[in-house]
This record gives structure tokens, C-alpha cells and sequence, in this order.
């Protein structure tokens, strides 16, 4: 299985998931839709689906672009929406899909729109023969929830705190609201965190001005010791093996 990166951060987000046999997944589609094309080597046939975490147009830009080719695009955050449904299977295909919600204990949404407002956002557990069990986690300050049998983590990773520039409140709310920080991350990766299993953690959506890439890949391989850890940036592509089969 393939991993290969569109876009990632503020202005679109995108990833392909593409088994041995050409058959993809994208996941997000916040950029437009000949980027996507472009992505895909302009082969659209193969593409079993798409995911989206929430209705924000840095993640959903080309919903509809998508639909309009004959794509299903799952939208769990539009309740009356045809595919807003929590367990989804693209048929055909041996890519099964889990959402869950981004939500507090008591049921909040942990992501917000600009004015405050909360904002409906998903994660996904992505499974295939080929890459076992993959997450995909992104515009959350924080996940509530434990996985067990991780083998591929794809994580937002926004800011480092000591970054923010906190004489602008304004600014720095819009940056730490519904975000995840670094030291977040670290702590949500060690608690779900298996030597044996987790083989790479791909930090994504990292803010152009609150983020160092060097730095949180050094803080980030503090937690997964023996996974290989990464920043996902434009054309950027990894190998994403299920360590449960023999390679041959």
C-alpha cells in the first residue's frame, strides 16, 4: 500500500491510499479537483471512494467536483447526507472504513468553525489486507478515544505552543482552537503506542507559522522508538506494509 500526499496544512488537505492492484482511497479532498486528477496520474477508474473529515473547505473543497464523476465521498458530518453513515464499506473493494467522532467526554465537538461555533469532524480507522489498520485523525485539540492494533498513524499535528505568538489573542484562539499541539500528539501516540505494531506516524496539517518539521519529528521519535516517523508535505509518498504478513 502506497501513501502519497496532496496537500497538507491550511491551504487543502489530501491523501491517496493505493493497494497493489491500483485501487485508491482519498482521504480529504480540500484541494481542487485537477490537483487531485494530477495526483492520480489523471487515471480516476480505480478510485473506490473518498473520505472526509469535516465540512471545512481546506478538507472538502472538491466534494461535489468529486460526485459529479461518479465518486462516493462519505460526509458523516452532514446528518441527512446519503453517505453519512459511521461504518462504511466501499463495495468491491477490500478497504473497510470506521468513523468516530471528535468529541469530548460529554459529547462537545472538539473542533470549531471561525466564529466559534462548533464544528461536526471525524476520524477514520482504515483498514486493508495490505497495511492493516490505519488512523486518520485531523482538526481535533484532542482524541478521547484508544485504538488497539495500530499498525499506520496519520495525525494532525498544527503547533508547538511555544511558537504562538500570544500577544495577539485573537489570533492565537483561532490557531489553538480545535487544533492539535505537538505535545498533544506525543502523548495521544504513546498511549496508543505499540513497538510491534505501529510502523509509521505521519504528522500532517502543520501550521506555517507555529510549527517546526524537524523539531517535532525529533520530539515525536521520543514516543514511537522503532516506527518511522515523517511530516507529510506535497508529492510525498510511504510504504504502508501489514507487519502481521511476510513480506514475499
Amino acid at each position: 500500500m502506497i501513501l502519497k500526499t496532496i496537500g497538507s496544512g491550511s491551504s487543502g488537505n489530501c491523501h491517496l491510499l493505493t493497494a497493489s492492484n491500483g485501487e485508491t482511497l482519498i482521504l480529504d479532498c480540500g484541494v481542487p479537483i485537477s490537483e487531485i486528477k494530477k495526483g492520480l496520474d489523471w487515471n480516476i477508474k480505480n478510485v473506490v471512494g473518498c473520505v472526509v473529515t469535516h465540512q471545512h473547505g481546506d478538507h472538502s473543497k472538491s466534494v461535489y467536483d468529486l460526485r459529479k464523476i461518479g465518486i462516493k465521498v462519505a460526509t458523516p458530518y452532514l446528518a441527512n447526507d446519503e453517505y453519512s453513515l459511521v461504518r462504511l464499506h466501499f463495495d468491491h473493494t477490500r478497504f473497510r472504513v470506521i468513523a468516530f467522532e471528535l468529541t469530548t467526554k460529554d459529547r462537545k465537538w472538539t473542533h470549531t468553525n471561525a466564529d466559534g461555533d462548533p464544528c461536526p469532524c471525524y476520524g477514520y480507522i482504515i483498514s486493508h489486507p495490505e497495511m492493516g489498520r490505519l488512523l486518520y485523525v485531523t482538526d481535533t485539540e484532542f482524541v478521547k478515544w484508544r485504538f488497539d492494533d495500530l499498525n499506520h498513524i496519520l495525525l494532525e499535528v498544527d503547533y508547538d505552543k511555544n511558537m504562538v505568538d500570544m500577544s495577539n489573542p485573537a489570533k492565537a484562539s483561532h490557531v489553538l482552537r480545535g487544533h492539535m499541539s505537538i505535545d498533544t500528539a506525543c502523548k495521544f501516540v504513546k498511549a496508543n503506542y505499540s513497538p510491534y505494531d505501529v510502523q509509521n506516524v505521519i504528522m500532517c496539517h502543520l501550521s506555517e507559522e507555529n510549527a517546526d518539521k524537524d523539531n517535532f519529528i525529533e520530539q515525536m521519535k521520543k514516543v514511537a522508538i522503532q516506527s518511522n516517523v515523517d511530516v507529510a508535505e506535497p508529492n510525498k509518498e510511504w510504504e504502508l506494509r501489514n507487519p502481521n504478513i511476510a513480506p514475499f
